[in-house]
């Protein structure tokens, strides 16, 4: 048995469990997804220092990994059911390989979700990860907002910059955002899926991302900032790594929206005006030299 087999089949292939869904135990050279209903997916890559310290335990490296992909889908009103792994390592061993597998074993247990297949080949350290979603009522769309719409935030904004600063000085303790980002459930999505407009997870910096949504609406927003609200500081605005879901709602269901998830934020508006406008709790516009967070 070579080492990619050695591997794959002691640390990965025992978080693998075959279904109705996903009927194929990983072995072959594809996976296959038995679906009669459209599936969501999406794919993201973590590079080392890029996205995360090369040095980071590889536990937290596949959690992180997994749940930053796995975001994308539930920004979108679904919630992953399945996920492709593809591993690049230099030299991995059997001590980096049993955190990691812990990672992703834990990550299953706490979304419901299913390591499927993947890959696993030699090279500077990456992970790369395909996700794959069931919709429920409908898809949400960052293009879906309208003007008048109120701006949410699933909650508050600066922890993956608290969770990297903590990192940094050798406090692991949890719960860490960064280290560790915590997602909305099954439950909750499916419950808020039906008040949303438009959605996306903020993960480059609120403003970025929600500039996003604008783009793709053809609308612009104006937030505010308030004293005691959803920011420590102004940079939160712009920090990034924080997973939580940005999304827009028609103000009708401001109250269903409070009960469905009480650690929301409202934070604006969307207006026709295609531009952003963060005013502060004086009532002054804030300015930016940029947005968000930017690989390149």
């Amino acid at each position: 048995m070579n080492k990619e087999e050695y591997f794959l089949e002691k640390y990965l292939k025992p978080y693998t469990k075959v279904s109705a869904k996903f009927p194929l135990e990983i072995g072959d050279d594809s996976a296959i997804i038995s679906s009669p209903e459209d599936l969501l997916i999406s794919s993201d890559s973590s590079v080392a220092d890029v996205h995360f310290p090369s040095l980071l335990d590889s536990y937290y490296i596949a959690y992180r990994a997994i749940a930053i992909a796995a975001s994308d889908i539930i920004a979108m009103g679904a919630y992953p059911e399945g996920y492709l792994l593809n591993i690049t390592h230099p030299d991995p061993t059997d001590q980096w390989f049993e955190k990691f597998s812990l990672g992703i074993k834990d990550f299953n247990e706490d979304y419901g979700t299913n390591l499927i297949g993947g890959d696993l080949t030699k090279g500077e350290l990456n992970i790369s990860v395909t996700v794959f979603g069931k919709q429920f009522e409908k898809i949400i769309k960052r293009s879906g907002a309208k003007a008048g719409d109120d701006i949410y935030i699933s909650n508050v904004l600066g922890l993956g910059k608290q969770g990297y600063e903590k990192y940094k000085k050798q406090i692991l303790d949890l719960p860490n955002q960064y280290l560790k980002p915590k997602l909305l459930s099954v439950k909750t999505i499916k419950a808020l899926q039906p008040y949303m407009n438009s959605a996306i997870d903020v993960s480059d910096g609120l403003l970025l991302d929600l500039s996003r949504i604008c783009k793709q609406s053809k609308k612009g927003a104006v937030l505010n900032i308030l004293e005691e609200t959803y920011i420590n500081t102004i940079d939160d605005l712009v920090a990034g790594d924080d997973y939580v879901l940005l999304f827009t709602s028609n103000s009708k269901h401001s109250e269903s929206i409070r009960k469905t998830l009480p650690t929301s934020f409202l934070i604006g508006r969307i207006t026709e005006e295609e531009n952003i406008l963060v005013m502060d709790k004086e009532g002054k516009n804030v300015n930016f030299e940029k947005l968000g967070w930017d690989s390149f």
